[in-house]
């Protein structure tokens, strides 16, 4: 007879919050100025994680109950170029430019 193991993935949430960028997973809260900023914190964490035999994956949220998987250790490159993450194509921040007059 085998011995099934379940393991649990901890789940870095991307997210804004109270006018920021944020970074959750379980008791860790972090919070950021931009949106790539936070992404790239919580794929350093999830890579640490994975490292620490710990699996992880990163979710961005889209809304309240909607939400995109951006990152899985041991599927996707560590460190990912920016364009292969499908938030940098789907949702790009405004630059100075774009809100000039």
């Amino acid at each position: 007879m085998s011995k099934v193991t379940q393991t649990t993935i901890v789940q870095f949430i991307v997210l804004r919050r109270e006018g920021r960028w944020a970074v959750r997973a379980n008791d860790l809260e972090r919070f950021f100025c931009a949106q790539r900023e936070a992404v790239d914190a919580a794929i350093r964490l999830a890579n640490d994680s994975g490292k620490e035999g710990k699996p992880a994956v990163v979710l961005f949220q889209k809304s309240k109950s909607e939400f995109a998987r951006i990152w899985t250790y041991g599927e996707d490159s560590y460190p990912p170029a920016m364009s292969d993450l499908p938030i940098a194509r789907a949702r790009r921040e405004p630059t100075p430019a774009d809100t000039a007059a």
